[in-house]
């Protein structure tokens, strides 16, 4: 059995309903695949050059509350654990209002050879975190590595400009 295609009434009226709400739609859909791509693809960039180092290192991309989005280098039972800890670590210490924002802030804590920055992805939507922990490198490397990678993953999140 086939289904009719159902016209509108105001078809007789004026031009045949082309069903942009429709393509607007998956427009949107195929920019939130590939911003998912995007986002990815960061990730295993971010993660390449981690396991490229000599010294322990994580990562974790959470959202500003804690819930965790991605890990690398991290006990899968001690994200969650984690990400809450970057979340609160990072309210405590940030000068960051509420609300998403334009720009990364970052926050650094260090204890002993273990650096850490947690800086903030801007963008639309939920505001999320990019926490990195790496023993043995540079702090200033550190933070402007991962401030570099929480910028590019906020324009992965934050979808094509225009739409």
């Amino acid at each position: 059995m086939t289904a009719e295609l159902i016209s509108s009434p105001s078809s007789t009226r004026r031009a045949r309903w082309s069903g942009r709400a429709s393509q607007h739609r998956r427009r949107q859909v195929g920019a939130d695949a590939a911003s998912e791509a995007q986002v990815e693809a960061l990730w295993s960039s971010l993660v390449e050059v981690l396991r490229a180092m000599d010294d322990p290192s994580c990562a974790v991309l959470c959202t500003a509350t804690g819930t965790p989005v991605a890990a690398y280098g991290l006990p899968k039972p001690e994200v969650p654990r984690v990400s809450r800890a970057a979340g609160t670590a990072f309210a405590t210490h940030s000068r960051h209002d509420a609300g998403p924002s334009a720009e990364v802030e970052t926050v650094e804590l260090t204890t002993g050879r273990a650096h850490t920055v947690i800086a903030s992805v801007p963008g639309a939507g939920a505001d999320h975190l990019l926490a990195v922990t790496a023993e043995g490198v540079s702090p200033p490397l550190l933070e402007a590595w991962t401030r570099r990678a929480a910028e590019d993953l906020g324009e992965a999140l934050s979808g094509p400009v225009g739409d």
